[in-house]
């Protein structure tokens, strides 16, 4: 039984059950395979194995379907960030499919270079995943996976949860919790119109969900939204928290808060895929990474990787792995011992001021203490005689109206509670969405 057939058996498991919510409405096993089945009639008429094909939805029932349909026909499949259809310049595709009517249009393929990875996987005929680096540090990667080995670690039986899918479809962490959501027992994938704490928190108590798997800044956010006073959210087991750094004082505020969810980072790498990961406990975080398919390894304090689950490789820009399949993560770490490791941020954020290092989120974590901020965003400039240099962006709570929004009381706070060197030089005063992506994680500045 090839892997993705696998899919196709643990859905039909659960033919009577529920096993998605979408649209306000339940669907069972038995609803979702017809309506594979459907996709599949569709897809054939137009495509053959091998081919491209690219579709921007996020998750609902209809590209849930169309997504398994496609990988079930050996296709090449390319989930589109929202209102990013122009990476299909970068990529040779043949096709775009409309979710909402499923009506295939055919490309006009523009003169691409043969490029030889993609040229050799499309002769193997087997189910492959695209998916796009986040570009923050210049042109967004092309990531060809091959998507059976991305459905390996889910052949081991483990609990299940009803889900929401969070993160989105374009997202390699989007796509393994909805494989977990289809394949494990007792399980839920709840899809998204929205992704703002009120709508979250709407749907929590609507469906009853288990786990929510989202970043550090949602957590920030769902904390200043005040929602989870309006709304019950009791039903809720697990937070998973992961794609950007976790600040120590928001994980203490939020079990706080929450002091029965269990809260549990997780690790990956949209080229390798997502790690199991163990927390040293419930307020660490300090975790060791891992699992069937992964080996890891330490050098000079940055971690390294090597998986069975490694991408087929990039198709704009040379390859990262070492001749023995080892990739630099480029995470600097901090080994706090018997393997739990801790994740301090990405060796190119570090700040050198005069010689001494600075971790942005350092600064980012001290920030959140102190009374009106809601949120940073640390990253480092560039003089062209003094070198580099410390800017901290700061949004301040709605509800804070004090006359102290300003540089002076931020320089205040941070020389009472940082080194010297650490302080920032400059402060600029940003909303919310200045500094967040549509993944609801900060986007990182690098000069």
């Amino acid at each position: 039984m090839t892997n993705i057939n696998f899919i196709i058996k643990k859905i039909g498991e659960k033919n009577d059950e529920n096993i998605i919510w979408s649209n306000n409405k339940y669907y069972t096993g038995e609803a979702l395979l017809k309506k594979i089945i459907s996709c599949r009639k569709i897809i054939k008429n137009k495509m053959k194995m091998g081919d491209l094909v690219a579709f921007q939805s996020d998750f609902n029932f209809d590209s849930i379907a169309f997504f398994i349909a496609s990988l079930l026909e050996k296709l090449i499949v390319i989930p589109l960030p929202q209102n990013q259809k122009n990476l299909l310049d970068l990529v040779f595709c043949n096709y775009f499919v409309n979710i909402k009517n499923l009506k295939i249009k055919k490309l006009k393929i523009k003169n691409f270079k043969a490029n030889k990875i993609l040229h050799k996987f499309k002769k193997r005929k087997i189910p492959g995943l695209i998916v796009f680096s986040s570009g923050s540090s210049g042109k967004p990667k092309i990531i060809l996976h091959d998507f059976s080995l991305l459905i390996n670690k889910f052949k081991i039986d483990r609990p299940g949860f009803k889900t929401l899918l969070m993160l989105s479809s374009d997202h390699l962490g989007g796509i393994n919790t909805l494989m977990a959501s289809l394949i494990y027992s007792n399980c839920l994938a709840i899809c998204l119109k929205k992704r703002d704490p009120i709508t979250v928190c709407k749907v929590i108590e609507k469906t009853k969900a288990e786990l929510l798997p989202t970043t550090p800044t949602f957590l920030n956010m769902l904390l200043l939204s005040k929602r989870y006073r309006v709304n019950n959210l009791n039903s809720l087991k697990l937070i998973t928290f992961g794609a950007e750094f976790m600040p120590q004082e928001l994980l203490n505020n939020l079990k706080k808060q929450f002091p029965k969810i269990k809260f549990k980072q997780t690790y990956g790498l949209s080229e390798i895929g997502v790690m199991r990961t163990k927390s040293k406990n419930d307020k660490s975080l300090a975790v060791k990474v891992g699992g069937e398919d992964y080996r890891v390894k330490v050098i000079n304090n940055v971690l390294h990787i090597k998986s069975k689950t490694n991408m087929v490789g990039y198709l704009n820009s040379p390859q990262p792995f070492d001749k023995n399949g080892w990739i630099n993560t480029e995470d600097r770490v901090l080994n706090e011992g018997n393997g739990y490791l801790r994740i301090l941020g990405r060796k190119s954020e570090i700040i050198n001021v005069g010689g001494e290092k600075v971790y942005p989120q350092e600064i980012e974590n001290i920030l959140l203490k102190c009374k009106g901020i809601a949120d940073s965003r640390v990253y480092k400039n560039r003089h062209k005689i003094l070198g580099e240099y410390v800017v901290a962006e700061i949004v301040f709570k709605k509800k804070f109206t004090s006359k102290n929004k300003n540089s002076n009381y931020l320089r205040n706070f941070c020389e009472k509670n940082l080194a010297k060197y650490k302080v920032p030089s400059k402060f600029i005063i940003k909303n919310y969405s200045d500094i967040i992506s549509n993944r609801f994680k900060k986007i990182r500045k690098n000069y």
